[in-house]
C-alpha cells in the first residue's frame, strides 16, 4: 500500500512549533551571510543556524525543558541542519517537488487541525515571532525530506512470509491490547567501520549516561546534548506509541520497564539506544470500526502539470458518475503502485492509518458513495467507500495487521541507518565550530 500513513500528519503538526531548515528560496534574498558548513554542493548559513537555535530554544523553554549549554545546543542544531541539507539535495536530484498549490492545501489542513482559519493561523505564527514565508518554505523542505526518505527507505524493507506468520502468532498471544508507551530515546551512533576501541568508548559513554539518568539526571537535557536520534532536539521524546508501533528492539524493552525506569544500552545497526519509560496507558480492549475503501490517484509531475492532473482526475470522476467501472479505471489510471493492480482497493483500514484529508473524506462517505476529487499531499484522488464493519478476528485481517506492524517497525529501524549512510557518503566540512553568539 502506498505510504499514506500518518507519520506525515505528525510532521505537519510539529511544524507549528518547530521551524526547520530554510530552503534556498527562503535565503535567496540574503546577499551577505556567513557559511558555517559546506555540504556537497550547498552550504549551511549562520543565519539558518541562528534562526533554528532560537526556535529550538523557544520550543524547549515553552515545554520547561532545561537547556544545555549554548555551544552544545548549537552543535546539535548544526548537525541536524547538515543532515537535513543532505536529504534536501537528494530530493532535488531525484526530482521530488512540492507545488505551491499542494503546499497551500497542507497549510490549510494544519490550520483546520488546530481549529484555526488560514488568517488566524498566520496571526498565530506572527504572535510566536515566526515569519509566515519562512514557515512556508520550512514546511516545503520538511515534506521533501519526508518523501525522499520514504522512497529510499521503503525499498530497503523486506518482509518474509515467515515473519508475517510469527508476528500473527505474537499478536494473537498478546491479544488486542491497545496499551501505549511514552518513551524517551537517546541514540549514540556507531559507524559500520568503527574500530573496536571506538565501540568500547561509545559503550562506556552510554553506561555513564545510564548512570546519570538513574541518579536523577534530566532526560531531555541529556538527550539534547548527546543523542543523534531524529527526536533529539525535542528532548528525546519518542511520543506515545502502542507496542505494535515501536521498533522491535524498543518494544521488547518497553514491556520490561516500569514508569520512570531507564533501560540498559541496546545495540542495533545504528548504534546504542537508551530508553526511558515515562508512562503507559490504556491496556483495555476496544472495538474499532474499520473502513473498506478504494481510490484512484493522479500525481502531478514534471510531465503532468498540477492543472492537467486535476483535469484528469475530474474527467475520471465524470466517467464514474456515468457508470464506469471503478476497478478498471483504477487499474488503467491510478498511480498508487500499492493498490492500482487491485483496482484501487486499500483493504480494511483502522482509523488513523491515512493522512488527515484522506481520513476526513473517507469518514464523510456512505458505503458505495464516491467522493468528489480532492487533493492530498500525494496528489489528486477520487475515493469510494465500499463497506464498514466492527473490528473482527479473521485470519486475513490478522495477516494484514501483522504485515503493517512489521512494515512500520522495519521502516523506523531502517531510517536511522539510512540517514547515517547518506551523511557518511556526503562531503561535509565544518568551517567554524558553532559558538555561543
Amino acid at each position: 500500500m502506498m505510504k499514506f500513513l500518518n507519520k506525515s500528519a505528525t510532521v505537519l503538526v510539529a511544524a507549528l512549533t518547530l521551524t526547520l531548515c530554510s530552503s534556498l528560496t527562503a535565503r535567496a534574498g540574503e546577499s551577505l551571510d556567513e557559511a558555517v558548513a559546506l555540504v556537497d554542493d550547498d552550504v549551511v548559513l549562520k543565519s539558518e543556524l541562528d534562526r533554528r537555535v532560537a526556535s529550538v530554544r523557544q520550543d524547549l523553554a515553552a515545554r520547561k525543558v532545561k537547556l544545555p549549554s549554548e555551544t552544545v545546543l548549537r552543535q546539535q542544531v548544526l548537525d541536524r541542519l547538515i543532515t537535513d541539507n543532505v536529504q534536501l539535495q537528494m530530493a532535488r536530484r531525484a526530482g521530488v517537488r512540492v507545488s505551491d498549490q499542494e503546499l497551500a492545501q497542507i497549510i490549510e489542513n494544519i490550520a483546520k487541525e488546530n481549529q484555526l482559519s488560514p488568517e488566524q493561523f498566520r496571526l498565530k505564527l506572527a504572535s510566536e515571532g515566526l515569519s509566515y514565508e519562512l514557515f512556508r518554505e520550512d514546511l516545503r523542505n520538511e515534506v521533501l525530506i519526508s518523501r525522499v526518505r520514504q522512497g529510499a527507505v521503503a525499498r530497503r524493507v523486506f518482509i518474509s512470509e515467515q515473519e508475517v506468520q510469527t508476528m500473527m502468532e505474537t499478536l494473537a498471544s498478546e491479544g488486542e491490547s491497545h496499551t501505549e508507551y511514552h518513551l524517551g530515546h537517546i541514540l549514540l551512533p556507531i559507524a559500520e567501520s568503527a574500530s573496536t576501541e571506538e565501540v568500547r568508548e561509545t559503550a562506556e559513554r552510554a553506561q555513564k549516561l545510564v548512570s546519570k539518568l538513574r541518579d536523577g539526571g534530566d532526560f531531555a537535557e541529556l538527550a539534547i546534548a548527546n543523542s543523534a536520534g531524529q527526536e533529539a532536539l525535542q528532548g528525546g521524546d519518542f511520543g506515545w506509541k502502542t507496542i505494535n508501533q515501536l521498533p522491535g528492539l524498543f518494544a521488547t524493552a518497553a514491556k520490561t520497564l516500569k514508569p520512570g525506569e531507564v533501560s540498559e544500552p541496546l545495540r542495533s545497526a545504528s548504534g546504542l539506544h537508551i530508553l526511558k519509560l515515562f508512562d503507559s496507558r490504556g491496556n483495555e480492549r476496544v472495538v474499532v470500526q474499520q473502513t473498506h475503501a478504494r481510490h484512484i490517484l493522479v500525481k502531478p509531475s514534471t510531465i503532468l502539470s498540477e492543472e492537467d492532473a486535476e483535469k484528469k482526475i475530474r474527467g475520471l470522476y465524470e466517467q464514474l458518475k456515468a457508470g464506469a467501472d471503478f476497478a478498471e479505471l483504477a487499474k488503467k489510471n491510478s498511480e498508487d503502485p500499492g493498490s492500482a493492480n487491485q483496482g484501487g482497493d486499500l483493504g480494511w483500514a483502522n482509523p488513523g492509518m491515512f493522512v488527515p484529508v484522506f481520513e476526513k473524506t473517507m469518514a464523510g462517505l456512505q458505503p458505495n458513495q464516491i467522493s468528489e476529487p480532492f487533493r492530498s499531499e500525494f496528489g489528486w484522488h477520487v475515493m469510494q467507500v465500499l463497506e464498514r464493519r466492527d473490528d473482527d478476528q479473521t485470519e486475513e485481517r490478522k495477516r494484514q495487521q501483522a504485515y503493517r506492524v512489521l512494515q512500520s517497525r522495519k521502516y523506523d529501524e531502517e531510517v536511522e541507518s539510512w540517514v547515517r549512510e547518506i551523511r557518511d557518503q556526503a562531503f561535509i566540512k565544518i568551517i567554524e565550530k558553532p559558538k555561543a553568539s
